[in-house]
């Protein structure tokens, strides 16, 4: 994650007008995964400590005090996520109204055909960022196309555009969730192609296994 962070960092340094959405969408989208992990990790940790996992020494109850108000502190997370799912189901009801072709928040991927899973799955395969990559835009494609036709649904059936999104919210969070997990992937990836051969490379690929 701290390569997300990195990459965040950067293009709010370098940003422009144009780049002011993109960089409110995946600050949004970065700050609840970041805060949400930071709390898996510490009751990860606490559990594998047993009956000792809130002993003063072990420093986790400290920690899980001071994190925990992170879910809600500049935003609550839940809210967050709605703000991230609405910016993306606006660009694709745009991309769809203007039949032209996605542009921005790395919805790119829809422009082209949805990608196929191989039948036989190989270590090289599962391996490969190509691979990981595709799995990634296919769950985000999915939900994206759910999210949009349950929206319209409801507004079908007479409710308004933000009561639809409320009705919406489990998709909603599932789509930004999958949003910022993907722009998590590709910034390890972007990052292990700048870097030669050697552990930290290895390193690298090991991260996006994991994610």
């Amino acid at each position: 994650m701290s390569f997300a962070a990195n990459y965040l960092k950067r293009i709010y340094v370098k940003r422009t007008p144009e780049a002011n959405k993109t960089i409110h969408v995946l600050s949004s989208a970065f700050k609840a995964e970041f805060s949400w992990h930071n709390m898996r990790t510490l009751q990860e940790c606490r559990e594998a400590c047993g009956g000792q996992g809130l002993k003063t020494e072990n420093r986790v109850g400290h920690l899980k005090s001071e994190h925990d108000v992170q879910s809600t502190f500049e935003g609550d997370n839940n809210v967050l996520m709605q703000q991230v799912s609405k910016a993306i189901i606006a660009e694709y009801v745009a991309a769809q109204r203007r039949k032209k072709p996605f542009k921005g928040l790395g919805l790119e991927h829809m422009n082209d055909p949805s990608p196929v899973i191989p039948p036989h799955l190989t270590s090289t395969i599962l391996r490969s960022n190509q691979f990981q990559t595709a799995i990634f835009c296919l769950r985000e494609r999915d939900l994206l196309i759910r999210f949009a036709a349950e929206v319209s649904q409801h507004q079908t059936r007479g409710e308004s555009k933000e009561y639809a999104f409320i009705l919406s919210y489990q998709l909603a969070e599932d789509l930004a969730r999958a949003f910022t997990e993907k722009a998590i992937l590709q910034t390890v990836i972007e990052t292990e192609m700048t870097l030669s051969d050697g552990p930290l490379k290895m390193g690298c690929l090991n991260i996006s296994l994991i994610k």
